[in-house]
């Protein structure tokens, strides 16, 4: 059987290749800088180091979640949640929409599978 190469475009598209099984690297220093910023101007006050350390630690450890639990969510929940070109893409964000995608599946399942009992 021959498979043909992906095309170089559809491989580096970040989209197609977080669906097609690679999870988009972004810049979690500038997530977290903006982040801190925005913060700053709706409530005012300064950005301070722990609140930059505590959003570097979050984004690495929501990374790693979905690292660990990249092959349990499906393509489509990928192309749904994981946007890397977006305004400001989060690990965070990305692992709270893919685990909500599953979960929401499973409990619909598991109503249908109660209900034809």
């Amino acid at each position: 059987m021959f498979l043909a190469p992906i095309p170089a475009a559809v491989a580096s598209h970040p989209v197609l290749a977080a669906a097609g099984g690679s999870i988009p690297t972004i810049d979690i220093h500038n997530t977290c800088r903006v982040a801190a910023g925005a913060m700053v101007s709706l409530i005012g006050g300064t950005t301070t180091e722990n609140a930059l350390s505590a959003c570097l630690n979050s984004e690495q450890s929501a990374r790693e979640l979905i690292v660990k639990g990249w092959s349990t969510f499906s393509p489509a929940d990928r192309t749904q949640c994981v946007r890397p070109n977006v305004y400001l893409p989060s690990y965070v964000e990305w692992i709270t929409c893919l685990e909500m995608e599953r979960d929401v599946r499973k409990m619909r399942q598991q109503e249908q599978a109660n209900r034809s009992r």
